[in-house]
């Protein structure tokens, strides 16, 4: 088994974690087809402006996002007035020979949960039509801080509840789901109208679009990230997750959102974020994995049909010609009882609108009334619960210990695509369409690459590669290794012109909190950080 730590310094000493690649090697092209990391290079070293990038993109969105319809609103005042002040950043720190964060200058767009100060926030809900933000959330501090143009938000499924954004479509097939709940974030970057994306995941919300679309996504170990300032889902599995095209791209998001925030206390009591941020490169070579220990799940739940495990069988055989050897495992059962426990955090939040249920989605209507009927749930069995969550999060740390793992290796998706409304009214806490509550529920850090395309469907396949607590970096550079190996994520989908409405929005005065979501019972009243790994 690998021992951890020793992947990162190899990696310290090929591609330090900051390293952009040199202009030079960056392919000629439309600017809105750049990765994040390859217009980072472009943007430090002078040849290509914010706001050339910024006018691809919108521009891009503009002629092609009527079919997929995966922006809510847009801020081209806030984008372009964000674009020159990245310019200003950059040319003084070109003449001064100082540093800039890499992500100065990129367009991104937020999830529709994440609070910005004086902009609408809605959850993609007309239960919040008219909601403006109070404040900034935890991550768009960090990314204005570093300088990152917001470009505007993306739909979510309604407050993250189900798992199809069914007011998107797949830029692969706009028939078909993008995946929920970040499915604007996912189809925004596989539409390619911007080169990152934030999503957020409590049952797969990040990695199943993820899957679907064709694009990365990195759930971090829960607490990495501060979700202050984010409608919440439920609170003790809600994890913010950066998304891009590649897991490059989203590595080099994650360096800079990740860390400790006083506003969130629990981000505090973790490990420091690496010196330097994440790795964005892989090592390469003949044998990149070799020592690493991948487990394979006998019983992923629910399993795959026959089109998806075929592209996953083909990553693992990639993984091993890599060096990485395999053992089968067996998954710790989840505890029955953490659905109860789910409802109760979601009606926390949600009976703040008990007044409004006729302006949610029949199904989400039918969800809220449920979670905040669950409210009247014993405080003991709340406390039962949260006990049966850290057993199973020991259990899962044990696998590890006992198998001598370095990750586990997962379908991304469970079905071989899903039409818009098929799933109407499941929740992603329900574990329907992919093997993914393990994660939320261990604290896990997981990322999710593109992995091929069914043979049946021709959509994307995605595949899951998951760690421990607070190994985000070693697991990182697994994925790398693969996705250096099969960069199908170059890929994209052919899209069709039909020119978009988007609401275009300029700034307001920000509403009254006291949270930046103008909400009430949107900060989590208590959270713990996942256990620490054994052995």
């Amino acid at each position: 088994m690998l021992a951890w730590g020793s992947l990162s310094v190899a990696v310290g000493r090929a591609a330090p974690a900051g390293m952009l690649p040199s202009p030079d090697a960056v392919p000629v092209t439309d600017p809105a087809l750049l990765s994040a990391v390859d217009a980072a290079a472009l943007l430090q070293a002078g040849q290509l402006h914010p706001r050339e990038l910024l006018d691809a993109c919108l521009n891009r969105t503009r002629m092609f996002d009527g079919a997929i319809g995966a922006w809510i609103r847009l801020y081209p005042e806030v984008a372009y007035t964000a674009a020159d002040a990245a310019a200003d950043r950059l040319l003084r720190a070109r003449r001064e020979q100082t540093s800039v964060s890499p992500l100065c200058g990129l367009p991104i767009a937020l999830k529709d949960l994440f609070a910005v100060s004086g902009l609408p926030l809605t959850a993609s809900s007309r239960v919040l039509e008219g909601n403006i933000a109070a404040g900034h959330s935890g991550v768009w501090r960090r990314l204005e801080d570093a300088g990152a143009v917001l470009m505007g938000h993306v739909h979510a499924d309604e407050f993250a509840i189900g798992l199809t954004t069914p007011q998107v479509g797949n830029p692969w097939n706009t028939d078909f789901s993008p995946g929920g709940s970040s499915g604007g974030s996912a189809a925004a970057l596989a539409a390619r109208f911007v080169p990152l994306a934030m999503g957020t995941d409590t049952g797969g919300s990040a990695r199943l679009p993820a899957s679907a679309c064709g694009v990365s996504s990195i759930k971090p170990t829960y607490g990495r990230i501060a979700t202050y300032g984010t409608i919440p889902l439920t609170w003790t599995c809600d994890h913010v997750a950066p998304m891009a095209r590649s897991l490059a791209d989203a590595a080099l998001l994650l360096s800079v959102i990740a860390g400790a925030d006083a506003a969130d206390p629990i981000t505090a009591l973790g490990p420091p974020v690496p010196d330097g941020g994440y790795p964005i490169a892989a090592v390469g070579g003949h044998a990149p994995l070799a020592g690493v220990r991948l487990g394979l799940p006998e019983n992923p739940n629910p399993a795959p049909p026959q089109a998806v495990q075929r592209v996953i069988d083909g990553v693992v055989d990639l993984a091993r010609s890599l060096g990485a050897d395999t053992v089968p495992v067996t998954m710790p059962a989840l505890p029955s009882s953490l659905a109860t426990r789910d409802g109760a955090e979601v009606g926390a939040y949600h009976r703040q609108f008990g007044d409004r249920l006729g302006l949610y989605r029949p199904e989400s209507a039918l969800f809220a009334a449920a979670a905040v009927a669950s409210l009247n749930m014993p405080a003991g069995d709340y406390f039962t619960c949260e006990r049966d969550r850290q057993r199973y999060q020991a259990e899962y740390n044990r696998m590890f210990a006992d198998q001598g793992l370095d990750a586990i290796v997962v379908a991304g998706s469970s079905v071989d695509g899903a039409r818009r409304n098929e799933f109407l009214g499941v929740s992603v806490t329900d574990g329907v369409v992919g093997d993914t509550r393990w994660a939320n529920y261990a604290g896990a850090p997981v990322v999710t690459l593109p992995a091929g395309r069914s043979a049946a469907t021709g959509l994307p396949v995605g595949v899951q590669f998951g760690a421990r607590p607070w190994q985000d970096a070693e697991l990182i550079q697994i994925g790398l290794e693969v996705q250096a190996a099969l960069p199908v994520w170059r890929d994209g989908p052919t899209l069709v012109a039909a020119p978009a409405r988007i609401p275009e929005i300029a700034p307001v005065a920000p509403g009254p909190g006291p949270d930046p979501t103008n909400t009430i019972d949107a900060a989590a009243p208590w959270r713990t950080p996942p256990m620490n790994p054994i052995g």
